[in-house]
């Protein structure tokens, strides 16, 4: 089954990254400023699948401590959602069961699709400079129409939400502010599904505060075609690149954000000392890339990585 996927949220969101809970000044007892991401993780947004598929199986249980799945349970809960965690750095194509393909996010209005992308057409590229380019302007925040090209910057999406508050349990000093957000308008969060399950509408929750979400699920074959005029290797993604960059194209205007994932389990009744994956940074969803190399385009044609919306690209044509 093909679904488009859109999630409303019913609160203040906070989609996490390094910048999440960053200290400032002293290293226990420092402000800390706390702000969202404007997307959360592909990763993430399996995890909740995987979540979500068992729960509407009735395969979780709070029976065991520490466990999601009853013994019993967890032959057929493999064959739903897989038994792997996600892993970035896996050479072979992970199995998630049923599972079989997540599209990048991106927002939908009134059934408009809207992608992130720094804004290069205002500008011409020639002999390696972007004619009338400024620093001072800030091309990153942008979405675009990928109908009508219409732009916007991302104050049309989100509202921000301030809110100052003291560290549980914590001294003097320990004041911190977090800025979630919540969208404007009718946009949602949208992606497309191709899973070998049935999946309904539901309540889900997603991002560091564990925030509710309105899950709307409906049959559709589309997929999220987006062509550049200009032929510009156009990230849809965020995407991980582990070559250089600098090396392997005429000219880029991307920015990075970081990636770290748990790899080892919760549990309910010891201590939980979360292992972490090592730190990568990938490169930012609506990055252009002009005349890439084909090594840079081999190396984003990574399949385990694509089957659940990172490393997905354009090109469009020439």
């Amino acid at each position: 089954m093909k679904y488009l996927v859109t999630l409303s949220p019913l609160e203040p969101f906070l989609f996490g990254g390094d910048n999440t809970f960053g200290k400032l000044g002293d290293e226990i007892n420092g402000t800390y400023l706390v702000k969202s991401r404007q997307f959360p993780q592909q990763s993430a947004i399996l995890g909740m699948l995987k979540k979500e598929i068992m729960t509407q199986n009735n395969l979780l249980t709070r029976q065991l401590k520490g466990e999601w799945v009853e013994p019993k349970n967890k032959q057929k809960a493999e064959n739903l959602v897989g038994f792997e965690k996600f892993d970035i750095f896996s050479k072979s194509i992970q199995n998630f069961g049923k599972i079989k393909n997540i599209s990048p996010m991106f927002f939908i209005k009134n059934d408009e699709i809207f992608i992130k992308k720094v804004d290069i057409d205002s500008f011409d590229f020639e002999d390696g400079v972007l004619k009338g380019y400024k620093t001072k302007i800030d091309i990153y925040d942008n979405f675009i129409n990928i109908t009508t090209n219409e732009k916007l910057t991302s104050d049309k999406i989100f509202k921000p939400i301030e809110k100052t508050a003291n560290k549980k349990g914590g001294e003097e000093n320990s004041l911190f502010k977090k800025t979630s957000y919540l969208l404007n308008d009718n946009f949602k969060f949208a992606f497309y599904l191709d899973c070998d399950c049935d999946l309904k509408n539901s309540i889900i929750t997603l991002g560091a505060d564990r925030s509710s979400f309105k899950m709307e699920v409906k049959e559709d074959n589309s997929t999220l075609n987006y062509e550049d005029k200009k032929a510009y290797l156009t990230l849809i993604s965020d995407a991980y690149i582990t070559l250089s960059l600098k090396d392997n194209c005429d000219f880029a205007i991307s920015s990075e954000i970081s990636y770290q994932n748990l790899q080892n389990q919760k549990h309910a009744f010891k201590h939980n000392e979360f292992k972490k994956s090592d730190k990568v940074y990938l490169y930012e969803k609506g990055s252009v890339i002009i005349n890439p190399s084909q090594a840079l385009i081999d190396d984003l044609n990574n399949k385990n990585l694509q089957q659940i919306g990172y490393n997905i690209f354009t090109k469009g044509k020439n």
